[in-house]
């Protein structure tokens, strides 16, 4: 607004001096008259010259006050901060002047040139109007007034001005203002009474007529405010309004139908102003959709947003429209969204519900849309739309693309009477339940799903096959095995030849039910075939392990040579990971004599396979082999190399005690009872030093030397107990009775305090521990196994032991603790499995704790085997691709991610698309990036927090892009929608949209 300022400030004490000798005068009193008259002249730069003259001159006392006054005044009125100086010097040097109050009113003045109203209104109110002439009196109540209407207190700015109505100088300027507040605080009536008496000819009463434009156009007067509008664009008066001239002149023009003249003036308008009003977006783009121009009519419409109104409204609407027109259907379905969730025009919401619909069933992505629901809704609130029978067609495919399919079925089930369709949908529906109760390891859930599916099976009878198929997965993993193998063979029954790749997979998976039967002879048929089928697709790592399960099936039906040969090919197939394969090539070799074919399949085990947990069982067997061919010496030899590579293994205690044996074999009672002793003394609490003591106990009994063993055995802490009570035995057996049939762990507590030091104390801890880990004490469970491990290092459940706490360690946050417990259980691991498990979660710890270089040689020795039957390789690959993500490996980390996020349904599929995605992004490669997030959040994935962060992505991605509107709608549609609880999802959100 401009400001209305008084004619400059007059000095009230000028006096009436003759002319003439005084104004030439070379004195003081000469320069002092001159600078005077200049200053009545408006010649401030002047005055200051010939104030600068006169303070050489010796003026007297008068005339320096009188300099100090001119020149503070000339100072203020030519802008120059040093006034403020010049002015407080002059009170504190004339404190009784009668100067006092113009300078007073002059440091007012220079606030509130600057703006500074506040601080202005504080000197103004100290300064007495009867002080004053009538004049500066005006003057003095006419800017107070307009610093209380700056700063917001109308009511007094008000009374002030009202106060100047009779006043020539300010009635005018006086009424504006009262015009102004009257408009500000939409009191139009007033507004428009005040506006019309100004003096439209000068400031500030020439901007009245803007004013009045801007109330008709409120009004709806639009005739009336075009009128005015365009004669203030024609007189150009007050230049800085014309770009809102322009916009009240276009938007009133398009009120009244003539959108052909609205369009140049909005135009003008949007180009003139640095935020132009969302309503003239709203019209431009509405005319460029109009005109085909659909690029450009998106570009405005999106700065049409934000007013939560009907026109914005309209503007989604618009919007969406031509989204479709240039085929963008993800986000047509936001902006038909946004425009469906408000009821500002019932007519526009109808027919944008109906778009949404349409770009839904048309494939159109939207963050969780729950398209079935919403399609509901539609005929709840629109039951005799025109559009009513077409929603009731779309709803039965939006079950197909909807991916809630809990809320799908509920839906169904709502259904009294089921179209054909409608049941078709159902089975589907119930399938894709099924599978996804089953990853989630919710199997009861899962096999009621896939029953109900299959009882449809006149509808899809493939779904029925499928759902055959899935049952006996589920029962294989609850162990029902025969029912297992009921299903997969009531599959194989039905499915027709085209379906070879799961035919193949289904004779795989019938193979292992079998053989979890124990019918060897049928397990090896359907694994033979799993292998044979040329027509299905199977990998050679999954052809492999059949290849190996068919051997297993040989060696336990005998044929160690046809077992061989299976070992064989498997080896060939799956070379990286065939320790497993060789290892049992050198038993059955070992099973038909030929030790020296043993020993050398061994020999390349430990070769080629050095990190494989199979190991110290081979060297086990290379041992024995070597004691059978007569070498003994080379066996002894064997079985030190196990003792010392392995000794913490349950198979480096037997290699003591078969070492033992054979020196006893040999002769050498002496190095025998040393061996014996040996495994006592290093591992008193184990199975091993117990047999140990039984042999060796003979031994003494043979020199009659009983009381040398008792005294030996006494010597060593936690040694065997020379005698076992039987009512100890009784006691465990009992107690291990309770909680292995009734969970019940109240005895196996009685046991420890019965029996403090008892023979079983190792295995009641461990049970205990056991216990409150499945109750969720993590704390006891870590209490009660870290007692097995410092109390019983070397009994047969240490390693069991270990890992509940390592596992309670991690989860209490424990990590260096957790790491060291899973690194020690891998040196004392017997078996692949627990060898599989110390390894992984030492590859867990050693993530959490940021060691990536650990955590990939880790992954790689679980990579490495195919002895452990794990499922978790997965989540090994990824974990093992992050790792290398943070060595900047991206190459590595981002072939590795790509061929997880193929498989999306799982877990480890849709975390590998994010992180890939991310890590994308992060390294400035955008177009990639957007490719991941697409396909990760066009998947249909179940793994819903994953998918969010997908979607997140996605808006990170755009916006780095610079496509702040998408990237913002993505988001607000994500919130809306997003059906979890998880607080970090939308704190992210709303982070991004600050």
């Amino acid at each position: 607004m401009k400001l209305h300022i008084a004619a400059g400030i007059v000095a009230a004490m000028a006096c009436a001096i003759p002319a003439g000798a005084q104004i030439n005068a070379p004195d003081a009193t000469g320069y002092i008259e001159r600078a005077r008259l200049m200053y009545g002249g408006d010649n401030y730069g002047g005055t200051l010259d010939q104030l600068g003259f006169s303070s050489s001159l010796s003026p007297d006392a008068a005339q320096e006050e009188e300099s100090m006054y001119y020149r503070a005044l000339s100072l203020l009125k030519s802008g120059r901060h040093e006034a403020l100086d010049v002015m407080a010097r002059f009170l504190e040097e004339y404190p009784a002047s009668a100067r006092r109050v113009d300078i007073e009113m002059a440091r007012g003045d220079y606030y509130f040139l600057t703006g500074d109203y506040a601080r202005a209104l504080e000197i103004y109110r100290v300064i007495s109007d009867d002080a004053l002439n009538d004049a500066r009196s005006e003057e003095l109540r006419f800017r107070k007034g307009y610093c209380f209407m700056l700063l917001g207190e109308n009511d007094t700015a008000v009374s002030l001005f009202k106060s100047l109505g009779s006043s020539p100088a300010y009635a005018d300027a006086s009424r504006f203002y009262r015009g102004y507040i009257a408009y500000s605080d939409s009191n139009y009536d007033e507004a428009l009474r005040l506006f019309r008496q100004v003096d439209t000819s000068v400031s500030p009463g020439d901007a009245a007529d803007y004013y009045i434009a801007q109330i008709q156009f409120a009004q709806g007067n639009y005739d009336e405010a075009l009128t005015l509008a365009r004669r203030m664009l024609s007189t150009g008066r007050v230049p800085q309004f014309t770009p809102e001239c322009n916009r009240i002149a276009g938007e009133s023009l398009y009120n009244l139908g003539e959108e052909s003249e609205a369009i140049p003036y909005l135009w003008k308008y949007c180009a003139e102003t640095a935020s132009p009003q969302p309503s003239a977006f709203y019209i431009l783009g509405v005319s460029e959709y109009r005109d085909g121009n659909v690029d450009n009519a998106v570009k405005l419409l999106q700065k049409a947003i934000g007013t939560h109104s009907a026109m914005e409204q309209s503007a989604y609407l618009f919007l969406g429209q031509a989204y479709l027109k240039r085929g963008d259907k993800n986000s047509a379905l936001m902006a038909f969204e946004n425009a469906y969730r408000v009821d500002y025009d019932r007519e526009v919401r109808e027919t944008a519900f109906y778009n949404y619909a349409v770009a839904r069933m048309d494939g159109g992505r939207v963050p969780f849309g729950n398209s079935v629901a919403l399609l509901e809704d539609f005929l709840r609130d629109y039951p005799d739309s025109r559009y009513a029978a077409d929603v009731q067609n779309y709803i039965i495919t939006g079950y197909m693309t909807d991916n809630d399919y809990e809320a799908a079925i509920n839906s169904i089930n709502t259904v009294r009477n089921p179209s054909e369709n409608v049941l078709r949908a159902k089975q589907r529906v119930l399938f894709v339940l099924g599978t996804r109760e089953f990853t989630a390891g919710k199997t009861a859930s899962a096999i009621k799903r896939f029953i109900e599916a299959r009882s449809l099976s006149r509808l899809d009878p493939s779904i029925a096959r499928q759902c055959d198929l899935w049952l006996g997965d589920c029962y294989y993993r609850q162990g029902n095995y025969d029912t297992a193998v009921n299903s997969y063979n009531a599959y194989l029954k039905d499915a027709p030849r085209d379906e070879a790749d799961n035919r193949r997979l289904a004779c795989y998976d019938l193979g292992y039910a079998r053989f979890a039967t124990g019918d060897y002879k049928e397990a090896l048929a359907d694994f033979r075939k799993a292998v044979n089928d040329r027509q299905g697709a199977m990998s050679d790592v999954v052809v492999a392990d059949a290849r190996n399960r068919a051997g297993d099936c040989l060696y336990y039906l005998g044929d160690f040579k046809g077992a061989q040969t299976e070992y064989g090919h498997a080896l060939d197939l799956n070379p990286s990971a065939g320790d497993y394969a060789l290892y049992q090539m050198a038993i059955m070799k070992g099973l038909e004599k030929d030790y020296a074919g043993k020993i050398a399949s061994i020999d390349r085990l430990i070769a080629d396979f050095p990190s494989s947990g199979l190991i110290p069982a081979a060297l086990l067997e290379k041992a024995e082999s070597q004691s059978a061919s007569g070498h003994s010496d080379r066996a002894i030899d064997t079985y030190n190399e196990l003792v010392k590579k392995y000794p913490n293994t349950s198979h480096g205690r037997n290699g003591y005690l078969q070492l033992a044996i054979t020196r006893i074999n040999r002769g050498e009672r002496r190095e025998a009872i040393d061996t014996y002793k040996k495994v006592i003394t290093t591992y008193p609490t184990s199975e091993e030093a117990r047999i140990a003591s039984d042999d060796l106990k003979h031994i003494f009994a043979e020199d009659g030397r009983l009381p040398e063993f008792a005294s030996f055995i006494a010597s060593v802490p936690n040694a065997p107990a020379f005698e076992v009570s039987e009512m100890d035995d009784l006691a465990f057996q009992a107690a291990e009775n309770d909680y292995v049939g009734k969970e019940d762990a109240a005895k196996l507590r009685g046991y420890l305090d019965d029996y403090p030091s008892g023979r079983h104390r190792a295995q009641v801890l461990y049970y205990l521990a056991d216990a409150s880990w499945n109750s969720g004490d993590t704390q006891a469970a870590l209490d009660y196994a870290s007692r097995v491990t410092r109390d019983h290092p070397d009994s047969e459940v240490v390693e069991d032991a270990m890992i509940i706490k390592a596992d309670a360690e991690s989860s209490l946050g424990k990590t260096e603790s957790a790491l060291a417990t899973y690194c020690d259980l891998e040196t004392r691991a017997a078996g692949a499995n627990m060898l599989h498990r110390a390894r992984l979660g030492a590859m867990r710890a050693s993530a959490d704790l940021g060691r990536y270089k650990d955590v990939v040689a880790i992954a790689d020795k679980l990579l490495a085997t195919s002895a452990s039957n794990s499922t978790d390789g997965d989540e090994v690959r990824f974990t093992r691709a992050r790792a290398l993500n943070e060595m900047r490996r991206y190459d590595e980390a981002y072939a590795a991610w790509k061929e997880l996020a193929a498989n999306p349904a799982d877990i480890y599929g849709a975390k590998s698309a994010y992180y890939w995605g991310q890590s994308l992004l992060d390294n400035g490669k955008l177009k990639q990036a957007l490719n991941v997030a697409d396909d990760l959040i066009s998947s249909n994935t179940p793994h819903s927090y994953w998918l969010a962060r997908g979607f997140i992505l996605y808006s990170d991605i755009l916006r780095k892009q610079g496509d702040e509107f998408e990237a913002d709608e993505y988001l607000k549609s994500l919130r809306g929608n997003y059906p979890g609880k998880d607080a970090d999802i939308f704190e992210m959100i709303d982070q991004r949209l600050k």
